[in-house]
């Protein structure tokens, strides 16, 4: 009889579970419907997180309804890239977070493949590698570039800004700013990955993670809080170090990430970071760009993070930033940003992004020898 009782008590607690869940998940859909954008992402032999490759998938929003295709390499594309670079080609290798990966575009939409193809259009014999993850900032760029990205021999490299970059950076813990001098730090940043990994094998949680609109907002929730603690521990330790690393004082952003103050220490390493990366990339005989991603403050008027960068680092990196391109283009009626998703740029806004970017690269001296002759 006991073991009845408490067979029945677990099946009742079950049931109700499962109902409390489904009563939720109807609720959310019905009252405040939320974004599906699951991530698939895994760990990589360089020690930052990658897209799981061969993986497909769908983000599904109250706008868009968007399938992902990631090559065996990890690049969302439907195309394998040799590391050997064909007679010929030119190789554009774009570096950046979920913007330049195109979250909530349809490939053809997105930055990568609009590049491409306008260059290709101007004559030029272009492949355009993207090797973007949704959250990256400049360390892991870096680190992806120098591991894994120069091995394609690209002749053009691109990294993305983007406002949230600073905080990403500090996050990582990947590199550390002792005076003056930028230097490798912890050799890994995987956070949660080896949790990931696990639940990846498991079909009904990839069935929830794409369908399940509670669930979402509980990672976004969770994400959220993890990622604002990490920041605050690796502050706080920075703090420990100040004599060494800098003296000045970080104001308070308990409030949340603020592009107007943001913390000296956050940008002093974002800025080593840039500059880094274009001594590492020029030295390899290539050429480098740092294209913006501005943020939008209403549909149009939009504001850059990059003026908060020094102006000697700024004045030694070619930055093509669209925010003037966004206001000449702008109208109350035309959306460049999603709304009801996570934010992210219209087929229209990768157009102009692309037109802007092309303005800086066509004439690079860099596409010589992938020219094709007039005619062909």
């Amino acid at each position: 009889m006991k073991r009845f009782n408490l067979l029945r008590r677990s099946l009742v607690i079950a049931g109700l579970t499962v109902y409390t869940l489904v009563f939720a998940e109807i609720f959310v859909r019905l009252v405040d419907p939320q974004p599906i954008m699951p991530r698939y992402v895994t760990g990589t032999p360089w020690g930052v997180r990658g897209n799981i490759p061969n993986a497909r998938y769908w983000h599904h929003t109250p706008e868009v309804t968007v399938e992902y295709r990631i090559n065996s390499q990890g690049m969302r594309s439907d195309r394998e890239y040799p590391l050997d670079k064909p007679p010929g080609v030119c190789r554009v290798a774009l570096f950046g977070d979920s913007f330049f990966m195109g979250y909530e575009l349809d490939l053809k939409d997105t930055f990568a493949v609009q590049l491409e193809r306008q260059l290709r259009a101007r004559g030029r014999n272009v492949e355009v590698l993207n090797f973007s993850v949704s959250g990256f900032g400049q360390a892991e760029m870096l680190r992806t570039y120098v591991s894994y990205g120069r091995k394609f021999d690209p002749d053009v490299v691109i990294f993305e800004w983007h406002s949230t970059d600073p905080d990403d950076n500090m996050r990582s813990g990947l590199y550390r700013l002792v005076g003056d001098q930028l230097e490798r730090g912890q050799a890994e940043y995987l956070p949660g990955i080896k949790l990931q990994d696990a639940l990846m094998k498991s079909k009904l949680y990839r069935t929830i993670a794409d369908n399940s609109q509670l669930y979402s907002v509980i990672r976004e929730g969770t994400a959220r809080t993890a990622k604002d603690l990490l920041v605050r521990v690796k502050r706080a330790y920075t703090a420990r170090l100040r004599p060494v690393i800098s003296t000045r004082e970080d104001p308070d952003d308990a409030g949340g990430f603020d592009e107007a103050a943001m913390p000296p220490s956050k940008i002093a390493l974002s800025a080593a970071l840039l500059e880094s990366a274009q001594r590492e990339i020029v030295e390899d005989g290539r050429d480098f760009f740092v294209v913006d991603t501005p943020s939008p403050i209403s549909r149009t008027q939009f504001r850059s993070s990059m003026d908060a960068l020094p102006m000697a680092t700024r004045s030694r990196l070619k930055i093509i930033s669209p925010s003037k391109r966004f206001a000449d283009v702008a109208r109350p009626d035309l959306k460049l940003y999603y709304e009801r998703g996570q934010g992210h740029l219209t087929p229209l806004g990768v157009r102009v992004l692309t037109e802007e970017t092309l303005a800086w690269l066509a004439p690079s001296r860099f596409f010589v020898a992938c020219a094709r002759p007039r005619g062909h």
